[in-house]
């Protein structure tokens, strides 16, 4: 991590964050997969696998981010990942999992679209049979780059719609993006109900926020900080209930926040905007949503209460099930009436 975030002993808190109850609503699954999965398959194919300890530039990171995909060689190989991702995600308290995926970095290499994306959607379910945790997915084109096969991609959602596919989303780092490009595959998804959640507010200031609005008709921003330079902008999304899947670790590795310190999201709460703390691409940037939940506590200050706040926010997410939402609730509510951890700094 860029800045340390202590101990429960050394900060002398409350509540275990392993065991608050959370959602994990932006990463991208290609970036998401567990290091020991990723390795162990390149491994098998005897091939060492190394993780940078910094990038460069963003660029450097795409570079980086392209090395999963390409070794993935079947569909077997991809479903194994899709499967170790939802148990690891289990294990660290995630009881709403929603991946972006992007069937397309596969086909048609490994089988067509809905082949592949089919062996993704049986793998995220299968493996959460077990387990207390609900995956739904976001069907994801990249801006820079799917213009041809976002139509087809938004079609097939909606073949999926209610089945493991709960939102059609945008990806990008160059904002504003020409979404205005991809508005006729965004109806096509909300034509059936699937929300739209677009990648805006990143590098990009709060025009591109608007856009995502305005142009796809987005009821999820993924990233969405640079709201906080505008006021209009900020009283339009907490009015109109908009909310910003904020991913601190990345923004700080990837260098468009100088420090976890400085980033805007304890603004966006303030203002009253909708804020869910995610870790987008964790295989890269060795950081989980747990440790989102740190840095709220140790560097921006939030106290027990308001941590447990910040994770319901993620109730408001459609494609949450009823009965999840109803154990979410349920577990927030044990969470904040748990014993709260002495240690010596609070007996002090």
């Amino acid at each position: 991590m860029p800045e340390t975030v202590r101990t429960a002993d050394e900060r002398g808190r409350t509540r275990s964050l392993e065991a608050l109850p959370k959602a994990h609503v932006h990463l991208h699954v290609d970036g998401a997969y567990p290091r020991e999965a990723v390795t162990r398959l390149a491994a098998g194919k005897g091939l060492s696998f190394p993780f940078p300890d910094r990038f460069t530039d963003v660029w450097h990171f795409f570079d980086e981010y392209g090395r999963v995909p390409a070794l993935v060689d079947s569909l077997g190989e991809l479903a194994m990942l899709c499967r170790a991702l939802v148990v690891e995600q289990a294990a660290q308290g995630v009881l709403y999992l929603e991946p972006a995926i992007e069937p397309q970095l596969y086909a048609p290499r490994l089988g067509t679209l809905t082949e592949v994306m089919d062996v993704m959607l049986e793998a995220f379910a299968d493996a959460a049979a077990p387990f207390d945790i609900e995956v739904g997915s976001l069907v994801t084109v990249n801006t820079d780059s799917d213009l041809e096969v976002a139509e087809p991609l938004a079609r097939l959602a909606v073949t999926r719609a209610g089945a493991g596919v709960t939102g059609f989303a945008t990806a990008c780092f160059v904002e504003p993006a020409g979404l205005i490009r991809f508005a006729d595959a965004a109806a096509i998804a909300r034509s059936a109900g699937l929300p739209v959640v677009s990648h805006a507010g990143q590098t990009g200031g709060p025009e591109s926020v608007l856009e995502a609005l305005d142009d796809l008709g987005a009821t999820r921003i993924s990233h969405g900080f640079r709201a906080v330079e505008s006021e209009p902008l900020l009283d339009r999304l907490a009015a109109e209930g908009i909310l910003c899947d904020v991913c601190p670790v990345s923004n700080v590795r990837l260098g468009v926040v100088p420090s976890l310190a400085a980033h805007p999201a304890p603004k966006l709460v303030a203002h009253g905007v909708g804020v869910t703390l995610n870790a987008d691409d964790p295989l890269w940037f060795d950081s989980t949503v747990t440790d989102q939940y740190a840095i709220a506590r140790d560097i921006w200050s939030f106290d027990d209460g308001a941590l447990a706040d910040l994770a319901a926010t993620a109730m408001r997410i459609p494609g949450m099930s009823a009965g999840t939402r109803a154990r979410f609730a349920a577990a927030l509510t044990e969470w904040r009436r748990a014993p709260q951890i002495q240690t010596e700094e609070t007996t002090a």
